[in-house]
C-alpha cells in the first residue's frame, strides 16, 4: 500500500474478540495505532475521549450496533469527517443499503479480504 499509515490511529469495534484481534494485526502491519471496543457504545465512548482518523465496525452486536454507531458518528460535528468502514457476515445488498444510509463510508464482507481492505483504507484516507 503506497499510503503511508504510521502515526494514523484506527479503532477496530467488534464483539468477537477473535476479530478484533485479526483486524489489529492487520492494520498495525499497515502502521495504525490500534485501539478497541466490543461494542458501539463503547467505540463511542472512545471516539468521544481520543482522536481516530478510522473506525472498522461490525453490523451486529449487543448494546449498540454498527448502524446506530455510524448514525452517531455522522450526527456528531466533530466525529463526522472520521471514515467509517462496515464489516460484517451480512452480505446481501440490504445490509450495504443500510450501512450506506447510516453513514458508513465502505463496506467490507467477512470473512475479511485484505487487498480489498487495504483498497478501501488507501481510497478513504486519501479522500
Amino acid at each position: 500500500m503506497p499510503v503511508d499509515l504510521s502515526g494514523k490511529r484506527a479503532l477496530v469495534v467488534d464483539d468477537y474478540q477473535s476479530m478484533r484481534l485479526a483486524l489489529k494485526e492487520r492494520l498495525v502491519e499497515l502502521g495504525f495505532f490500534v485501539v478497541e471496543a466490543e461494542n458501539g457504545l463503547e467505540g463511542l465512548e472512545k471516539l468521544k475521549a481520543e482522536k481516530f482518523d478510522m473506525v472498522f465496525t461490525d453490523i451486529v452486536m449487543p448494546v449498540m450496533d454498527g448502524l446506530e454507531l455510524c448514525q452517531e458518528i455522522k450526527s456528531s460535528s466533530e466525529l463526522r469527517q472520521t471514515p467509517v468502514v462496515v464489516l460484517s457476515t451480512h452480505t446481501d445488498a440490504s445490509y450495504l443499503l443500510k450501512a450506506i444510509a447510516n453513514g458508513a463510508d465502505d463496506y467490507v464482507p467477512k470473512p475479511i479480504e485484505f487487498r480489498l481492505l487495504d483498497k478501501v483504507i488507501a481510497r478513504l484516507i486519501n479522500a
